[in-house]
C-alpha cells in the first residue's frame, strides 16, 4: 500500500484534529514524523508533519481536510506543495 502526502502541517494539534477527522471518516491515516515531534515536547520540526493516506484514498481526504479547514477559519497548509508526491 503505497501512502500519498495530502497536508503538512507545523501544528501538532492540528495536525491530531486532521487524523481524528479523516479517521472518523473511515479513511486510513498516518501523521510521518509525529513521533519526533512527541521527543521534542511537541514542538514540530522545520518540515512540519505530514499527513499521509493511502493513494486510494488521496482525493476523499483531500476534501475532508479542506471541510476541517474551513470550518477551522481556513488554517493553512505548511505549503502551497504539500499535496505533491515526495
Amino acid at each position: 500500500m503505497s501512502l500519498v502526502t495530502v497536508e503538512k502541517l507545523t501544528d501538532l494539534g492540528l495536525a491530531q484534529l486532521a487524523r481524528m477527522k479523516l479517521e472518523s471518516e473511515g479513511v486510513p491515516v498516518h501523521l510521518h514524523s509525529l513521533g519526533h515531534a512527541g521527543l521534542l515536547g511537541m514542538s514540530v520540526g522545520p518540515g512540519g508533519i505530514r499527513v499521509q493516506v493511502p493513494e486510494a484514498f488521496a482525493s476523499r481526504a483531500r476534501d475532508l481536510l479542506e471541510e476541517l479547514f474551513d470550518d477551522l477559519g481556513g488554517e493553512q497548509a505548511l505549503d502551497e506543495g504539500a499535496w505533491e508526491e515526495e
